[in-house]
Order: structure tokens, then C-alpha cells, then sequence
């Protein structure tokens, strides 16, 4: 969790060494552990730096191989060295930086050098030969880039806010971001809030000269791929391997490893695994941390994570979610996180990284998102019905309904008797229904007419929609840029604690393991994501192995909005109201918010949503970080 800033003039002239260093400057909060830039002419590049692994602390960044004619400055965590090493002729050893062994693949293989790496990365490569800028992010944006680009000039950073230092990029918003994020449509991955400042893709490169500006594609999931193996322990030894190598590779650190710990199946497999390589091969413990819900049971799992606590020799640490304010902080943590924010739960994980500084903690290992990586097997009805197993899939859909304990089986029956039946062109033709955040009423209507958002809710909806296979689902909810803003928002939350975040569940190869398994490896006898429970036998407690539910927590986000927050609110919306006029239906709003003091059934997230743009608007926004 370093970080990386950069500016290439293409009219020529040359970088300020003072503006270089005011740019990296706004990102200190990010590297305590070192700060420098390199300036040559009309390329500037700068690096704030944070140890986290062994090598990072023999590690100078930006690094000039003056042989090579080629300049570094990368935030990256490698974890393949070991075959590079081989590759490249470097010795895998602790003085040879990860920035380095990526320097030497640019070296050698050029613009196909992330097609060799992996790891979580963001880095920039100056070519004095070429004279060319090279950039790249990892496969699924776990590392942040953003970039400002025109005729003159290339700026990019880790965060917007350094590109915002120089008085020549525009501080302008982007309605279209502003309407998508209304209905919570997050497909596209390029916009920002900031209109022309805008993010590299994940799995993508860019490279740049004084004229030309080319950005491609290095990976992307095969959906024909498929895994054939001859029984269900092959299989579960196979996702045990491949799991096992995604966690350890997360271990390499020279400080204590924090991980979260909600009890689930996901962060609870890999605090189990994680422990056990540690205990073979250090006496370190795992700290872990779990938010608590005391005073909203429904919400509580500490039954699900003492039960972790007693198997492992972990040390538990614990933040009372119940006491806290969803809008706690607020704006610090909208500094930090640059652009208004919907994640309704991220006011505890703010708090956990807080508490986790404390204990000098500078790695957390976080579940996120095992869920999608492994699959639940949605849309398996289709399988079932293409495939002419019939009897298999109604009693997968009966088991399936009851194992979840739902009103879910006329859904079920529904999608496996008709849906399959009824031509595409047809389906496409059905209304779209807006997601959560909520309903058009809460847009301005000459804002939806401007950015035609109803067209692209509709696409949106409608490409989820014609998944007609598990399979096709699971590729699409993989490819989500619901994941790339989760990731990034989880980013700046650690980067404000000096931590890293890494996550085992977003391993190329586990990714790539999961999606080409057959649907009786996600889905079986009711019971979803059936493989890693299998995997689990001699790693997760009875309990948490066959866990059929979850506790929900929006009751305790919806309570503590309204105890902490509601004089808050009701100032924003009612006094501020002129800051989005623009954007958002004020009657609708005050609708929602009447319903939400009179304890009525109301969209609270779209009340949230709106009130972090307000806040977003006057304090971050027209202030460009000042």
C-alpha cells in the first residue's frame, strides 16, 4: 500500500520538481516509510513508500537503471518471483525488489510484461529509448491508477487528489457518474465523479508517446475453460491447493498480519488457513478482528467467530459496530475515499483499520469477495433444463429453497420452467427493475434525460438477465465493476491506517480454478459454493462448514442512522438542498426522509447515498482537497 504519482507533458516542456513533489506530497498519508520523485525533462515520476514485505525494505522507488534506460515507479506486491527468477536470471532473494523483477519483465518481454505477472500492482515505466510512457494495473484492480489526459499532458496517480494538484486539470463533476450511482449502477469502470479524470481498467495496459495513446486488454477469463476431474475429493484437494497458495503468498510481511473475521465461510476459511502456515513456519499469530453487535442480535455472528478463536491461536480483536454512527467520521473518511460513497457497511471496516494501526498491524486479509469468486451457482435452473435433468434440477431447486430457508421455490420454478422457454427478444422487451438505491423518482428528471441513464439501467439489467446459464452468470458477476469500487473504497479506508489489504479471493488463479468448475462443484444437494465446504473439512469448525445463513445487518445500519444522525439529515436535506438540486428529485428525497423519522418502510440506502453527495459536494468537491 504505497503509492504512485506521475506526469508526462507531451507539448514538451519540462516538469517542476516543485509541482512534482506537491503532487506526491498529497499522497503522504500513504507512505510513511519514505518519499522521493525523479524529474528528466518533460517526465516526472514519484513514489510514497510503505514497507510491508521483506523485500520493500531494500527497496528505492522511483529506481533509475541507467543501463536499461528505463524508470520505475510502481505500488506492487509479486507473487510468482520464484518462476521469474528463473525467467529473468535475477536471484529471488530479499535485496531484489518485487518493482524490480516487474522493471526486468518490461525489460525483456515489453508490452506483454504483465501477461507474466502476478500479484496485486499499479506501475509506470518511463522508456528513455523509446521515449514512451508504459502503464499497467493488475488483473482485478486491487491496485488503484487514475489518470488526467488531454493534448498537453499525461497525469496519473494512486488517487484523484494528487492529479488535482495541478491547477490545469479541471475540478468538474460527472453527471453520468453522479446518475448512475443514483440507481447504484457501477458497470462502468472508467468513470470517476471527476469528469476527465478517469481510472485504468483492470487487466489493462496503456502506453504513450508525445502523439499517440493506446490502451489494451493483457487478460481476460476464458469462459470455455473447464475442469474435469474424477471425483469430488479430487476436486476439493485441487481448490485446497490452489486456495492455500493464494493466502500464503498474502503472508510475506516483516509486521503483524491482521485479517478480518466476520464468521462466515469466506474470511473464516482463510483465518484458519492462514494461522496454519504460520504455525509451521513462525510463531507469529494472527491478529484478527471482528465487529460485534450486542445490541442488535439479528445482526451479531460472535457465536460463528469464537468458534474460530477456539480452534486457532489467534489474537482477537473486536470493534463494537452497534455504537458507531454509519456517518462517523464522515468527513474524514470522504477525504480519504475522494468521491461520495454506498456502502452502508464500511463505517466498521473504517474503524477496524483504525484499531488495527494501533497494534502496528500493516497487512489485513480480508474474505472479500468469496462469494462471487466461488459462486453460488445462480441461474443453475437453466443447466438443469438445457441438459434434460429434468428430475436433478426440480430436486436441487426444492433442496436449494429449503436449505436457505426462502420464499424462493416460485422463483425457482418459475425460472425453470418458463424462463427458458421464452425467446430473447422478448425478455429484453420486459421492464427493468431499478435497483435498490432505488427508483427514478429520486433522479432529476432533465438529468435522467441528459445522461439517457433509463437506456443504461436498462442494458445494465438486461445483460445480467440473458445470462441463461450458471456459468455465463458467474463470468458476468466476476467481470462486475461492483467489485472494482468495493476494491478501491476497502484501498484508501486502509491507506488512512497505513495498511494494506489483500485478499486471497481475488487470486488470478482461484478465479480462473472457479469458474471453470462444473455446476455440481458450486451447487449440490442445496447446498451453494459446495466445494469450498468440502476443502474446509480439516480447516473449519462443524458450525461454520455447513453455515446455511448469514446475519443481514442493515436493521443495525438502519437504527444507528437514525439514533446518531437524524438532525444531521434533516440540516443536509432541507438546508443544503441547493448543492443537488440538479441531480436528485428533492420532493421524492423528502419523501424517503419522512418515512425513514416515522420508522416506516423506505429505501434508507438512497437516504444515505444522498446525504454523503451532500456532504461530498461541500466539503471535498468545491474545495479540491484543500
Amino acid at each position: 500500500m504505497s503509492a504512485i504519482t506521475g506526469i508526462f507533458y507531451r507539448d514538451g516542456r519540462k516538469v517542476d520538481p516543485d509541482q512534482m513533489k506537491k503532487m506526491n506530497d498529497r499522497l503522504s498519508h500513504r507512505g510513511k516509510d519514505g518519499s522521493a520523485i525523479w524529474c528528466q525533462g518533460s517526465v516526472g515520476l514519484g513514489h510514497q513508500m510503505l514497507w510491508t514485505t521483506p523485500e520493500s525494505l531494500h527497496e528505492k522507488l522511483p529506481f533509475h537503471d541507467e543501463k536499461a534506460g528505463l524508470v520505475i515507479t510502481a505500488d506492487a506486491r509479486i507473487d510468482n518471483r520464484k518462476e521469474l527468477s528463473q525467467e529473468l536470471f535475477i536471484e529471488d532473494k530479499e535485496n531484489v525488489s518485487d518493482s524490480y523483477f516487474i522493471l526486468k519483465s518490461y525489460e525483456k518481454w515489453g508490452e506483454k510484461c504483465p501477461e507474466y505477472l502476478l500479484g496485486d500492482f499499479a506501475f509506470a515505466i518511463w522508456d528513455e529509448n523509446e521515449e514512451k510512457l508504459f502503464c499497467a494495473r493488475d488483473h482485478m484492480g486491487v491496485k488503484p491508477f487514475y489518470y488526467y489526459l488531454d493534448d498537453e499532458m499525461f497525469v496519473f496517480g494512486t488517487e484523484i487528489k494528487a492529479i488535482l494538484t495541478l491547477e490545469d486539470v479541471p475540478c468538474e463533476l460527472n453527471k453520468l457518474k453522479m446518475a448512475e450511482n443514483l440507481c447504484l449502477v457501477f458497470d462502468d469502470k472508467k468513470i470517476t465523479f471527476y469528469d476527465k479524470i478517469i481510472r485504468l481498467v483492470p487487466a489493462n495496459f496503456l502506453f504513450m508517446d508525445n502523439k499517440n495513446f493506446n490502451i489494451k486488454k493483457y487478460w481476460v477469463l476464458d469462459i470455455k475453460k473447464e475442469i474435469n476431474l474424477d471425483s469430488n475429493e479430487e476436486y476439493s484437494d485441487a481448490f485446497l491447493e490452489i486456495f492455500t497458495e493464494a493466502v500464503k503468498c498474502r503472508l510475506r510481511s516483516t509486521f503483524p498480519i491482521g485479517s478480518l473475521l466476520s464468521g462466515g465461510l469466506d474470511s473464516s476459511s482463510i483465518v484458519g488457513t492462514a494461522q496454519k502456515i504460520l504455525s509451521k513456519t513462525s510463531n507469529n499469530k494472527l491478529e484478527t478482528y471482528s465487529a460485534t453487535f450486542e445490541k442488535t442480535p439479528e445482526c451479531d455472528e460472535q457465536f460463528f467467530i469464537n468458534k474460530i478463536i477456539e480452534a486457532y491461536d489467534v489474537k482477537p480483536h473486536f470493534v463494537e459496530a452497534d455504537k458507531l454512527s454509519p456517518l462517523s467520521q464522515v468527513n474524514k473518511v470522504l477525504w480519504h475515499l475522494e468521491e461520495p460513497y454506498f456502502t452502508v457497511n464500511f463505517y466498521f471496516h473504517w474503524h477496524i483499520h483504525q484499531q488495527a494501526q494501533e497494534q502496528d498491524v500493516r497487512i489485513m486479509l480480508d474474505g472479500l469477495d468469496g462469494d462471487t469468486t466461488v459462486s453460488h451457482g445462480k441461474r443453475f435452473e437453466f443447466d438443469y433444463f438445457k441438459s434434460l435433468k429434468w428430475i436433478k434440477g426440480l430436486k436441487e431447486v426444492y433442496m436449494h429453497s429449503k436449505r436457505t430457508k426462502s420464499n424462493i421455490l416460485k422463483r425457482h420454478l418459475f425460472t425453470y420452467f418458463l424462463l427458458p422457454l421464452i425467446p430473447e427478444f422478448i425478455i429484453r422487451r420486459l421492464p427493468i427493475t431499478v435497483p435498490d438505491m432505488g427508483s427514478f423518482n429520486l433522479i432529476n428528471n432533465d438529468l435522467a434525460r441528459e445522461t439517457n441513464v433509463k437506456e443504461k439501467v436498462k442494458i445494465y439489467g438486461n445483460k445480467y438477465r440473458m445470462a441463461r446459464s450458471s456459468k455465463s452468470f458467474h463470468y458476468l458477476i466476476l467481470n462486475a465493476g461492483i467489485l472494482q469500487y468495493i476494491l478501491e473504497i476497502v484501498d484508501k479506508s486502509a491507506a488512512a491506517a497505513n495498511i494494506e489489504e489483500r485478499y486471497p479471493f481475488f487470486d488470478k488463479r482461484l478465479i480462473e480454478f472457479c469458474l471453470a468448475l462444473p455446476l455440481e462443484q458450486k451447487l449440490n444437494n442445496g447446498w451453494s459454493r459446495i466445494i469450498m465446504r468440502r476443502a474446509m473439512k480439516n480447516i473449519l469448525p462443524y458450525e461454520i462448514k455447513w453455515r446455511e445463513d448469514k446475519a443481514m445487518l442493515g436493521p443495525n445500519f438502519r437504527k444507528n442512522l437514525l439514533i446518531y444522525e437524524k438532525n444531521l439529515i434533516e440540516n443536509l436535506l432541507f438546508n443544503k438542498e441547493y448543492l443537488i438540486k440538479d441531480y436528485v428529485n428533492i420532493i421524492s428525497l423528502h419523501n424517503i426522509f419522512s418515512r425513514f423519522i416515522s420508522k416506516k418502510p423506505t429505501n434508507t440506502l438512497s437516504l444515505f447515498g444522498v446525504v454523503t453527495i451532500v456532504l461530498w459536494i461541500q466539503k471535498i468537491f468545491h474545495n479540491r482537497f484543500e
